[in-house]
């Protein structure tokens, strides 16, 4: 009787777990996030949407944060 090895993808274990769970869930937050401001880009000039813009990245980064603190660096996924 011989003994089979198992591969690393038989584990259940995740390549780039941490990076994956982040991306998720920067993927639904940006959702929400834009659209919110949907019809203040649509109605907004130049300038305006740049300055919307760079709020809208720093209130996803900060979604992310939040919803993400549960989640620790160390975890194996």
């Amino acid at each position: 009787m011989t003994i089979s090895r198992r591969h690393k993808s038989d584990l259940g274990f995740v390549v780039n777990g941490h990076e994956r769970a982040i991306a998720g869930i920067k993927a639904e937050v940006r959702v929400e996030i834009e659209q919110k401001y949907a019809d203040e880009l649509s109605e907004s000039g130049i300038f305006r949407r740049w300055f919307l813009s760079r709020r809208i990245h720093r209130e996803i980064a900060s979604c992310v944060d939040d919803r993400s603190a549960h989640i620790s660096a160390d975890s194996i996924f």
